[in-house]
């Protein structure tokens, strides 16, 4: 890896998660509102690390310690989000500020809700591949 890459990783490793910069739709979701549509819907089929539409599958990140879902990210993100340092800059921020927190949802990471995630994200790349 040259230097100027190098310097290139550190810069694109230090900025805040794709996810904090897109638009918040409210604090708190309407009471007749599914959390998981809106999660699904908020992300538009992009990963909430990188801002990349999914290539092929999205991953239910959730949090070891408090079992509850963080966001959906590609298999890059998450893998980077899994081995990085606590006080790695991006990811630091990324669990600090989750998708799921932006959205003030509350979802625990059990099968329930993995089944359901699962059943949105195919219906949405369904959804798109019909557009295409």
């Amino acid at each position: 890896m040259t230097v100027e890459q190098q310097v290139e990783r550190k810069l694109w490793e230090a900025q805040p998660p794709a996810c904090h910069f897109w638009p918040y739709l409210r604090a708190v979701p309407l009471p007749d509102q599914d959390p998981l549509e809106l999660l699904v819907a908020w992300q538009e089929g992009r990963c909430a690390g990188c801002g990349h539409p999914f290539h092929a599958e999205a991953v239910i990140d959730h949090c070891h310690e408090s079992g509850l879902v963080r966001g959906l990210l590609c298999t890059l993100c998450n893998n980077a989000e899994g081995t990085a340092p606590p006080q790695h800059p991006r990811w630091f921020r990324y669990r600090t500020l989750p998708p799921t927190l932006i959205l003030g949802l509350h979802l625990p990471y059990q099968r329930p809700v993995r089944r359901r995630l699962a059943q949105l994200l195919d219906r949405d790349q369904e959804l798109a591949a019909q557009q295409r």
